[in-house]
Formats: C-alpha cells, sequence, structure tokens
C-alpha cells in the first residue's frame, strides 16, 4: 500500500490548468449556442413561443422545451432572476460533460470500462455497443453516427450510475442538453491530447480540474472586491475559497489524525512505520479502546474534491487489512470488520468516509474520485452509495410543503413540526454550509416531544395499562440520533410516494422533493459526531462578506466571526466526539490577532494542541502568496481540564521558506531530526 501519492509534475499541471479552461470555454460556448438555437432560450432568460421554433417538431426536443420552462420557473421561485438562471444552467451543462467525459476517460485508462472517449466513433466500446444495439448500428450505417454515439454515450452513463449517480445521472437537465457533434468532437480532440496523459493516471486531478475550471470566477469575483469594494454573494463563495490543498500538507494532517487514532487503538500497530509524515506524539499510544475498523468515521466539512478523503482511503485500507491480518491476537477483535480483501474498498465508503461542500460540483467530482480510488484498490468493488452531502439546498415553497403534509395525513404532529423547523433553518444553508447547526433546533425539538409525551403519559395513566409510546415502532429509551434515522426513514419514503403520486396526476413536484431530500440527508449528516475531522476550510475575511453572512456569524459564532475559517474551527470541535481528532488548514492570524482572543480560549478550553506547523507565506501560488499566509494544526478534543493543559505539542516554524517546495523540504527535513531524536532515546 502506497501513502504518497504520484505527485503530478509542475508541466502536467500546466496542461490540465490550459485543457480545464479551454473546454470550459467550448462547453460553454456550445451551450449557449444550443438553448438559443435549438430551445430558444436567450441569455436574458426570454422564451421563443413554442410556434416559433420548428425545431420543437421533434419529440425528445419538445420534452426538453417543457423542461426548460420549468426550470426556468423554479429557479425565479427560488430568488433568481431569469438571466441568472440561464447563467446558472449554462455553467452546469459545461461542467457536467466537462467532468463526465474526464470521467469516462479516467475510467478507460483504468480499464474500468471499455474504450469509450479516446478515438471517438471509433472507440472500441462503441463497436460493442451497436453490435449489441441492432437499431443504434442501422441508425450509424445511415449516416447518423454522431447520434448513435450520443445515445452510447447516455447508455454508458446508465451503467456507471448504478454507482456513482451523483455526477452521472441522464435525467437532470444538464445532462440532456447534449454537445453537438462538432463541439464534442473538438472537446474530444483536446481530451486526448497526449500531454494529459500522465493526469488522468493520478486521482489528484480531479481536484485541479475543480479549482481550474472555477478560476474564471475567483478571479472575477475578487476584482469586483477590490475594485468596487462589493461583497462576496452566496454564489460566490464555492469559487472564490476553493484552494486545492496540497499533495504533503494533506498526508501531514490526515495521518496525525486518522493514523493516530488507529495508534491509540491499537500500540502494536505497524502503521506509522508507513506513514511518512507521521510523528510519534508522546503519551497517546494505547489511549483508546478496542474498535473495529469500520467504526471509525472521518468527516471534512468543506470536502472539496475530496483530497482528504483520497488519503484517509489508502489509510483506512491498511487499517482494515491490518485488522485482518491479526484477528484473534491479543489486543485485536476476534471478528474482522470484513471478511476478504476485496470487501475493504466497498465497507471504507459505505462506513468511514464522510464529506459536506456548498457546491453541487465538489460533491460529484468526490463521489468520482473515490470511485475511482476504490476501484484502483479492487476492480471488483461494489460502490451502492456515498456518505456525501451537498448543502445547496434551494429554497422549496411553502405552498408545496403544506401540500405535502396535508396529503401525508402524518399520525403524529411532530412530523409537521419538524418540516416546518428544517425549512425555516434551511434557508440560510446557502449562506453557511456546514456551520448551519440545525441540529440544534432538531433537538430541541425532539427533547421538546418527547417532555412533552412523557408528562401526557403520566397524567393519563390508569393502573395496570402499559405506557404508549412516542413511536411504537421505538424503544423510548432510544437516542436523539435512532430517533432522527426514524423520522427521516419516514419521511423520504413519504416524498417519494407524493412525487409518484403527483406524477400520476399531472403535477410537477420534483423539485420540492428533491431538494428536501437534500436537506434530510445534510441534517443526517450534521446530527453525527465523528472520530476525525479534517479540512481545509474556506477563507474569507468579515469585510469581504456580504451583510447575511456576516450578521449570521455574529448570531452563531461570535468568537469566530472574524472569517468564514475561524468559525470552521469552532464547528470541527462540535462535529467531533470527545477524544476525537481534528486537522486542519487555515489562515494563521487566529494565533495572534487579539480580535481572536476568544476563539483561542474556546479552542484551549475544548481541546489539546498536539502539533502544528506554522507556514506563514508563500505555501500557495494561487491569488496573491505574500498575504495568504497559513498554518496546519492538529488538534485532540479532551474533556479533561487536568490533561489538556498538561499536553504538549510539537511545532514546525516554516515562515522564511519562500514558497511550498522548500516549505515541504525544510519540513521534511525537520521531521528526520525529531525521528532521530526520538529514536536516541
Amino acid at each position: 500500500m502506497a501513502f504518497t501519492e504520484q505527485y503530478l509534475p509542475e508541466s502536467t499541471r500546466n496542461a490540465i490548468h490550459d485543457f480545464a479552461l479551454r473546454g470550459r470555454e467550448l462547453l460553454t460556448r456550445e451551450a449557449r449556442d444550443l438553448l438559443e438555437g435549438v430551445y430558444g432560450l436567450h441569455a436574458d432568460g426570454s422564451l421563443e413561443k413554442p410556434e416559433k421554433l420548428p425545431t420543437l417538431n421533434d419529440p425528445e426536443t419538445r420534452e426538453i422545451y417543457g423542461q426548460l420552462i420549468r426550470y426556468l420557473d423554479d429557479e425565479v421561485a427560488a430568488g433568481l432572476e431569469r438571466k441568472e438562471a440561464v447563467e446558472k444552467l449554462v455553467k452546469e451543462i459545461a461542467f457536467t460533460h466537462l467532468n463526465r467525459l474526464v470521467a469516462f476517460k479516467m475510467m478507460e485508462e483504468r480499464k474500468l470500462i471499455r474504450e469509450t472517449v479516446r478515438r471517438g466513433h471509433q472507440s472500441n466500446g462503441f463497436k460493442f455497443y451497436l453490435a449489441d444495439h441492432p437499431e443504434e448500428e442501422a441508425l450509424f450505417n445511415q449516416g447518423k453516427k454522431d447520434i448513435a454515439y450520443r445515445h452510447f454515450l447516455t447508455w454508458q452513463s446508465r451503467q456507471v450510475a448504478g454507482e456513482i449517480a451523483v455526477l452521472f445521472d441522464v435525467e437532470t437537465l444538464p445532462s440532456q442538453l447534449f454537445p453537438r457533434p462538432t463541439s464534442l468532437t473538438n472537446f474530444l480532440s483536446m481530451l486526448n491530447d497526449e500531454i494529459l496523459a500522465p493526469a488522468w493516471q493520478v486521482e489528484e486531478t480531479i481536484g485541479w480540474i475543480y479549482q481550474y475550471f472555477n478560476e474564471p470566477e475567483l478571479q472575477a469575483a475578487f476584482a469586483a472586491v477590490r475594485l468596487s469594494g462589493q461583497k462576496f454573494e452566496a454564489g460566490d463563495i464555492p469559487a472564490a475559497t476553493q484552494l486545492f490543498t496540497l499533495d504533503w500538507v494533506v498526508h501531514y494532517l490526515v495521518e496525525n489524525t486518522l493514523g493516530q487514532l488507529w495508534i491509540q487503538i491499537h500500540p502494536d500497530s505497524e502503521l506509522s512505520t508507513k506513514l511518512e509524515y507521521f510523528i510519534n506524539l508522546p503519551g497517546e499510544s494505547g489511549t483508546q479502546p478496542l474498535r473495529l475498523a469500520k467504526e471509525i468515521t472521518l468527516l471534512d466539512p468543506a470536502c472539496g474534491s475530496m483530497h482528504f478523503g483520497l488519503v484517509a482511503f489508502d489509510i483506512f485500507a491498511a487499517m482494515y487489512q491490518e485488522e485482518l491480518a491479526n484477528i484473534g491476537k491479543p489486543g485485536w477483535p476476534k471478528q474482522p470488520s470484513v471478511s476478504t480483501e476485496d470487501e475493504i474498498p466497498e465497507a471504507i465508503i459505505k462506513n468511514n468516509i464522510f464529506g459536506i461542500d456548498i457546491d453541487l460540483r465538489a460533491v460529484q467530482l468526490s463521489a468520482l474520485a473515490l470511485y475511482l480510488r476504490a476501484k484502483r484498490m479492487s476492480k471488483n468493488a461494489q460502490i451502492k452509495d456515498h456518505n456525501l452531502s451537498c448543502a445547496d439546498v434551494l429554497p422549496f415553497s411553502s405552498a408545496d410543503l403544506g401540500r405535502f403534509i396535508i396529503e401525508m395525513k402524518f399520525s403524529n404532529p411532530i412530523f409537521e413540526k419538524m418540516l416546518r423547523r428544517i425549512k425555516e433553518q434551511l434557508e440560510d444553508i446557502d449562506q453557511l454550509g456546514s456551520l448551519l447547526r440545525i441540529e440544534r433546533d432538531i433537538h430541541d425539538l425532539v427533547e421538546s416531544e418527547r417532555q412533552k409525551h412523557d408528562r401526557y403519559r403520566q397524567a393519563h395513566l390508569l393502573p395496570g395499562l402499559s405506557a404508549p409510546s412516542l413511536f411504537p415502532e421505538m424503544d423510548d429509551d432510544a437516542t436523539e440520533t435512532e430517533y432522527w434515522g426514524y423520522l427521516e426513514n419516514q419521511l423520504i419514503q413519504a416524498l417519494d410516494f407524493f412525487r409518484k403520486e403527483s406524477a400520476n396526476r399531472g403535477v410537477n413536484v420534483r423539485f420540492f422533493t428533491q431538494e428536501a431530500s437534500k436537506g434530510f440527508r445534510f441534517l443526517d449528516m450534521t446530527l453525527r459526531q465523528y472520530d476525525v475531522v479534517v479540512t481545509n476550510p474556506p477563507y474569507l475575511s468579515r469585510r469581504k462578506m456580504n451583510d447575511t453572512l456576516a450578521k449570521l456569524l455574529d448570531d452563531q459564532y461570535p468568537e469566530g466571526k472574524g472569517d468564514l475559517y475561524a468559525a470552521f474551527i469552532m464547528r470541527a470541535l462540535e462535529l467531533v466526539k470527545e477524544d476525537g481528532w481534528v486537522g486542519m488548514l487555515t489562515m494563521h492570524s487566529f494565533m495572534f490577532i487579539s480580535s481572536y482572543e476568544s476563539l483561542r480560549e474556546y479552542i484551549t478550553s475544548r481541546a489539546a494542541i498536539k502539533t502544528l506547523a506554522h507556514f506563514g507565506p508563500g505555501l500557495f501560488a494561487t491569488g496573491n502568496p505574500g498575504t495568504l499566509q497559513t498554518a496546519a494544526f492538529v488538534l485532540r478534543r479532551e474533556p479533561d481540564t487536568r490533561k489538556r493543559e498538561a499536553s504538549e505539542g510539537i511545532y514546525f516554524r516554516l515562515v522564511h521558506e519562500p514558497d511550498a517546495n522548500s516549505k515541504r523540504v525544510a519540513f521534511e527535513k525537520a521531521l528526520a531530526e525529531l525521528n532521530q531524536v526520538q529514536s536516541s532515546h
């Protein structure tokens, strides 16, 4: 098992940068031309009447035209102008097809699918498809090879969607607005350029594409802030705060959180010897009770393209393997988490790795990255689902919610209370993402209902009668999480039934049910606590925040209101379990500035600082390297004041090295010297 990834040389990263921007430009232009030329949707959001569009004689085109009408209505109802809705759709079309075709390229390079995009119409996978589909072969022979090839790519998406539906759902509107032949051919030529060949072997490429694709928005947002004093709006936050974390920094943080936890459980583990950036922390070995590998959870609450999760995947894999090799030995479980190594990839994605991001595109790429990493370990791995959530729930109407509540006839009033409370809280999710503390309201609501029910039982209970349960299907001593799990399951089933019944009556409630389901999934993630929380959160100073975001931080994170990253430090310490580990890369300002004194007290009253690398300026080449000054640190949540205060950390000062590479070299030298000193004692 290799724990350090294959680094992409600068020349390859430059090629990825060029490809991402050129590909985006090509597919964006194609999307605009397609929408206007075929469907009569103009850039200002106006839509030609059907009678003026001869293209609508085609049934498929006519169906998509109807979807465009519904899309515009939904986005306007959610608060967008029609022009903004068109811009959003254009970007989603470009992003969907760029990343889907990139995914096919990476899959065929790994031989997970037959050749699909390497040679376009001449690809072997397309030839096999034609042989198995006579009607498509007939189209091809009639000279309609472009239509047949488009059908093949859609079919290929459906085959993969069983494992990573979030990126390959062909029913979405962007999926159906497919690039026309000339644009597709030009894009495939770019995709298959030999200079990019090394990129398709490394999952890291996915993260670089995500960052480079967002570069125009990042530059535009910062220019607006710099030139006009404009504040960042909610829609600007993903692009403006996206920084792809360097490999060695990710390894440092994940190895010294997840790796440390494993050594706490298994002091005889050999894992530490395989981790390049692992630090032997005094007093940590063997301090945790025995647990199975499948029971350990890691969350990245601002996951981006899942770089932290990819490194964690490899470490989790080693943990499972070590557990299998030592089963039944002293200090190891009697029964392993899995029966064979082939089961490990699925187990990791199902049990161990969790991620949240405010950008749906990031979640899509996270799912792809984990899928590819799982398949790298075992091509036979069956990936049925993932623990990823997108915090971009769009506001759904009170009318749809009311209709849902009435039609479902919920027997317990907690369902209606829960739904209305969730809707109210989700209105701020586009600003806060993972910072939204919706679980607090759910806790208060569940607890209130339980107390109310207990009082009712005591007042109405006659001698000899058993007490009624809040939910007959559950024990009254069920945990809050178990209650929520039951409620969520019931609500998801009700939403699915509501959608199907409404469709049978010709009523489209897809938008409402889709957004409500996303809200439940997000809430499910934030109701948990995790063994490890690792992230490179967004950096956004208070002076650049819009008024809504600034007020929300004032109310919910007073100690961390100065910057988004500071609020994320607080949030990470909420989401991690007692004795759990937090690893973060943030701006370094919280360590010195007087306005962060309360934040420093917040941290030290809850956690022990186990290691910190002070990078200062120059770690990132993006933006202004001189002003983007950072620090990476590892915290252990420690409830015992005495232990917390007695804890000693290990610190690295790397502020004078001018760039990332020189900081890495200096860091590795300092680690080697530390290991030498520790081994001599």
